[in-house]
């Protein structure tokens, strides 16, 4: 069975992003020798992507294309927001449906965001490793990586590295 991975980038006091969204932290980091942070090889060992729908729509504000090609993107949202073809949206039973799409033959799974999926999917136990990218810098409010989570879980500690830049990248595995 496939792994449903979450791989993110969240401020140091646990931030997704500002509340009022939008991925500005993400480049208040400076990277001038353009280092992909380890990024490259994890998409390497995916096959399918899965975002909730605010995610989706804040990636559909940036002026390109729609990243990840040769990918399966599916968008957890009961809004219609079909700006691309390649885009799958899974409208009803979320958690039924990715219990599915995990059972599928292929690559891992990448849970690219949204904290409500996030959180749902950590309260059914449907994510298998966390793989968090902690920027030196702090937010005091916004968008929280783990919103009203309920339920408990336990993890282990895989490895943690120091990247360039004092980011700080921890792996977990469920247990």
């Amino acid at each position: 069975m496939r792994e449903l991975i979450l791989y993110t980038t969240v401020s140091l006091d646990g931030y997704l992003a500002p509340i009022y969204g939008g991925f500005d932290m993400l480049t208040t980091i400076s990277n001038p020798e353009r280092d992909d942070y380890g990024k490259n090889e994890f998409l390497d060992s995916i096959d399918t992507i899965i975002m909730g729908g605010n995610t989706y729509s804040e990636l559909s504000c940036i002026d390109i294309e729609m990243p990840f090609k040769g990918k399966k993107i599916y968008v957890v949202s009961q809004k219609s927001m079909e700006l691309h073809n390649e885009v799958h949206f899974i409208k009803e039973n979320a958690i039924t449906e990715i219990k599915k799409l995990k059972e599928f033959d292929g690559k891992n799974m990448w849970l690219l965001g949204g904290g409500i999926l996030t959180t749902s999917l950590l309260e059914n136990k449907m994510i298998d490793k966390m793989i968090i990218n902690y920027l030196p810098y702090m937010l005091g409010d916004g968008i929280p990586l783990f919103p009203k989570y309920k339920g408990e879980s336990q993890w282990k500690l895989i490895k943690n590295k120091s990247i360039k830049n004092s980011i700080l990248q921890v792996e977990y595995q469920h247990i």
